[in-house]
């Protein structure tokens, strides 16, 4: 049987496969327009949305939680306890923008009232003496002194655990440094009472602490009593009573200065590691810490005394700032003791 023509004609190719432009893939700034900066538009609005609620909402928080910390449940109550401090925290990270809880005398009372309450307990289990601590540390958030003196003085009493001691001086000091920065230096007679009895306490760390606490109170009573500090025999509390002189502007403490200024430039931190026998990396770091703050906070008491130091005071200054701001390892030393020898100098023309 013999094919058609039709049959055995070939079937030529069709030409609309040749004529498609190729194929490619999305390039980056197509996706980036088509879906990731619609996303983040999105994102953002959700965001801002979130934050006023979040803010409008934290009015109403720290009420909640006030009233929650006189609850008969425990956990409740610690539970108030605990996020009024994270919303005193918070409020004060957002500075202008936040609602100056810091002053509010409502949580200030209620968070006062509830470490009472712990502290007549005197409980010495660890979750009572955290709890203590963590109260302790909160009032230091809180500027009215007149509520919280009481119970921090309670809390320097010598039955508490060394870290509650601890926590209230760094509590008074934070109130008396806000205090200061406002230019509305306090003289709680109470607390600076408190604080010159804790300054002869046998623990190096609770003379040091209180020195440097009560260089942030203006009386007579506590300059008095750095006056007698400067004659510790422990170093740390020397160097912080004369700190806290010169920041009421008096040269008592400049013999401290001028010998806090004079240690070697180089390895100090090693060089008291290994005279202590504390040489691990831990210890050594600790060392380096501690000295960086001490020389940082002596320069920063010879700017405050520049107009006061005599030109004798000033010279037996001078090589020792020169040497610090030239040979001293750690950069912003330098740049201090640079600083200081400035102010020196332009004060002495």
């Amino acid at each position: 049987m013999t094919e058609s023509p039709q049959e055995s004609a070939s079937i030529p190719e069709s030409p609309l496969m040749d004529d498609l432009p190729p194929v490619q893939p999305p390039s980056a700034g197509f996706i980036l327009q088509l879906f990731v900066f619609p996303a983040l538009i999105v994102m953002a609005v959700v965001a801002v949305w979130w934050m006023f609620g979040w803010i409008a909402a934290g009015e109403q928080d720290w009420r909640k939680l006030l009233q929650e910390l006189q609850s008969q449940n425990l956990h409740i109550r610690n539970r108030s306890m605990y996020g009024l401090a994270q919303v005193l925290d918070q409020d004060s990270r957002r500075g202008d923008q936040g609602q100056n809880l810091r002053a509010n005398r409502e949580i200030t009372q209620g968070l006062t009232d509830q470490l009472i309450i712990e502290l007549r307990k005197n409980s010495s289990s660890k979750e009572g003496v955290a709890i203590q601590e963590y109260l302790t540390r909160a009032l230091g958030m809180l500027d009215p002194l007149d509520i919280t003196a009481p119970a921090l003085q309670m809390a320097m009493e010598p039955q508490r655990d060394l870290d509650i001691r601890k926590s209230a001086v760094v509590s008074l000091s934070f109130i008396a440094g806000r205090a200061l920065e406002r230019q509305q230096p306090l003289s709680n007679p109470e607390s600076i009472d408190a604080l010159i009895q804790l300054s002869s306490d046998p623990l190096p760390i609770l003379r040091q602490s209180s020195a440097f606490a009560l260089g942030l109170f203006h009386s007579p009573a506590a300059t008095h009593q750095l006056e007698v500090l400067l004659g510790d025999g422990d170093e740390k509390t020397r160097v912080n009573a004369a700190i806290g002189l010169a920041r009421q502007k008096s040269t008592a403490g400049f013999a401290v200065i001028r010998e806090a200024l004079h240690q070697p430039v180089g390895e100090p931190a090693a060089q008291n590691a290994s005279a202590t026998g504390t040489t691990s990396e831990g210890d050594r770091l600790r060392l380096e810490g501690e000295q960086f703050l001490v020389v940082k906070n002596v320069l920063k008491a010879v700017k405050e005394l520049a107009g006061k130091l005599d030109d004798s005071q000033r010279q037996e200054l001078t090589p020792l700032l020169e040497s610090l701001s030239s040979k001293h390892p750690e950069i912003r030393i330098r740049v201090d003791a640079t600083d200081a020898l400035q102010t020196m100098k332009r004060v002495s023309r």
